[in-house]
């Protein structure tokens, strides 16, 4: 799931066989960059809940019946990113002989592709059974990172460096499908399967640059995404006939974790 990225990490670590006495400074090149990257990874595990009611017919004393399923997703599932930065990277600050810290400032738009994590529910009441809620996610992250480059004696090519972020993620739900087995081809989102909400990211992210030419670096690094917990208003189950009609329902999907391995591009104007 993650050569490319290794490939990368492999190749920077080569560049940077060399001794101390050959190393030379990194000059002092403050100023803008741009940089594309792509990578794979995976979700981790989280909350998923239904909530909603069915709407019972006489001679049923009460009028609704209450439902809510709750449960967790997968613990992993596979994901594809792509994005784009722009940054600007100040002089070094020397911290002893022949090692300094140069620090930048980055705005980065991260695409979080496609992918299902499903949800096993037990539902109340407990007589309904076992709720499987499919959740077929991509999301649009907008941050704000700090990053701080090491420059040692060592090499002047290649250079290991750590960011921070923060920002928002806009995540999106389009094809969503709420099934019971004993429901058969009963999707109770049909009326309406598609949500989205916004809500708080951030990151922190650890990787190596390698100098190509003046102004071209390659880079690889681990990523580690967190999206707060969403919220989501799906539509109410519509089988005229087949299944007595359902409210609305909502679904609240937990804090979102991605560790991703990311390769990219920069480019130093």
């Amino acid at each position: 799931m993650v050569e490319t990225p290794y490939c990368a990490a492999i190749l920077l670590a080569c560049m940077a066989i060399s001794s101390p006495a050959a190393a030379e400074q990194a000059p002092n090149d403050q100023g803008m960059y741009a940089g594309i990257f792509g990578g794979l990874g995976a979700a981790t595990a989280t909350s998923l809940q239904q909530q909603g009611a069915v709407y019972l017919r006489p001679p049923q004393r009460l009028p609704i019946l209450p439902i809510n399923a709750k449960g967790s997703t997968a613990s992993s599932t596979s994901v594809a990113l792509g994005g784009a930065h722009l940054g600007y990277e100040w002089n070094r600050l020397n911290l002893a002989s022949n090692w300094g810290l140069r620090p930048a400032a980055e705005l980065e738009g991260v695409y979080i592709g496609k992918h299902s994590p499903t949800g096993e529910m037990p539902v109340m009441p407990r007589f309904l059974g076992m709720q499987y809620v499919t959740v077929p996610t991509t999301a649009g992250v907008f941050l704000a990172n700090a990053i701080f480059t090491l420059e040692t004696p060592y090499s002047s090519k290649v250079l290991p460096y750590i960011g921070l972020g923060a920002g928002m993620a806009f995540v999106s739900i389009k094809g969503s499908d709420s099934a019971n087995p004993s429901e058969p081809g009963i999707n109770h989102f049909n009326s309406d399967p598609d949500a989205s909400d916004s809500a708080f990211a951030m990151q922190i992210k650890a990787g190596i640059k390698g100098r190509i030419t003046k102004n071209l670096r390659l880079f690889a690094e681990y990523r580690h995404l967190s999206i707060d917990a969403t919220s989501y208003k799906f539509g109410a189950t519509d089988y005229p006939g087949l299944h007595l009609p359902t409210a609305t329902w909502h679904v609240n999907m937990g804090r979102q974790k991605y560790n991703l391995f990311v390769a990219g591009l920069q480019y130093k104007f």
